[in-house]
């Protein structure tokens, strides 16, 4: 007769351990930011501006007016970061709850400086035809979910939106809002 060992519970996830850490990390960063009470996300751009010494553009995209620009294959978000100006572009056509979440992540990453002088630019699929890609300092989208960089402005993204709701209730006759803000 064999005798087996009886495993309690699974072994350690590495993953879970680094998201935990992250979160921790994440929440530390932001309290010493000390964010003023806010009733949006989009509210967050002035402190965003003082803080960074830049002004910051939100510009909503709709898929009729670019629809190349927003396809399925392209990221629903874009930091781009000129010698001036950080524009942040967004889906327009989305829920104000979900841009709101778009717009925290874009948010995220200049709180952070990520840089990621890698992206492609062109035209940027439209949105910018007359810019010079030579203007163009950072160009950060929504594309590489492994990138540690992506993990750290979804997790302070999502940081941002806990921060605005945990000082308002959600609105009671949005759905979206209390699914992706609970």
């Amino acid at each position: 007769m064999k005798w087996y060992r009886r495993i309690r519970g699974k072994p350690a996830d590495p993953d879970a351990h680094r998201q935990a850490e992250l979160r921790s990390e994440s929440r530390e960063f932001l309290r010493e930011l000390h964010l003023p009470t806010v009733a949006s996300v989009r509210d967050l751009v002035p402190f965003v501006e003082a803080r960074n010494g830049r002004p910051v553009m939100l510009i909503p995209v709709a898929h009729d007016e670019m629809p190349e620009a927003l396809d399925a294959e392209a990221p629903c978000g874009m930091w781009l970061a000129t010698d001036t100006t950080d524009h942040i572009f967004y889906d327009g056509d989305t829920s104000p709850a979900h841009a709101d979440v778009i717009i925290g992540h874009e948010l995220a990453h200049m709180l952070r400086g990520h840089r990621d002088q890698g992206s492609p630019v062109g035209d940027l699929g439209g949105l910018v035809p007359d810019l010079d890609p030579a203007v163009i300092r950072v160009l950060l989208g929504r594309t590489k979910y492994s990138e540690p960089d992506e993990h750290e402005a979804e997790m302070l993204g999502s940081l941002l939106q806990e921060h605005v709701t945990s000082r308002r209730n959600a609105e009671p006759d949005d759905p979206i809002a209390r699914t992706l803000l609970r």
